[in-house]
């Protein structure tokens, strides 16, 4: 029987309380995928990426009601992951969420 193939989908919900500090979003390992989607209320952009001191000028834009996939190769290896943050552009309190394939341990802003 083959190894550890069994998949999971994980969805979330997280509320950027901040205009200056990034929300931690999930941790993303090698053979998963995510969907982020800023939700379409807020009027807002918000930027992803994948450090903890993202700022208004770095990071993938992403506009409101707009998502964005990442998907992380299977050879980057289930050991190695890498962060994800959200920060919105002008307002606090607005919300990103996310679904996202997992393995077998998922490791989110929600666990």
């Amino acid at each position: 029987m083959p190894g550890n193939n069994l998949k999971y989908w994980e969805t979330g919900y997280v509320d950027c309380t901040s205009t200056t500090v990034p929300q931690f979003i999930t941790k993303l390992r090698g053979g998963e995928s995510i969907t982020l989607k800023s939700h379409e209320n807020t009027g807002d952009n918000h930027r992803i990426g994948g450090n903890r001191v993202l700022i208004s000028t770095q990071g993938y834009l992403l506009g409101a009601g707009e998502t964005m996939t990442l998907t992380l190769p299977i050879t980057f290896g289930a050991n190695n992951y890498i962060e994800i943050y959200a920060l919105p552009d002008a307002h606090a309190n607005k919300a990103v969420s996310f679904f996202k394939l997992i393995g077998f341990i998922p490791e989110t802003a929600g666990n």
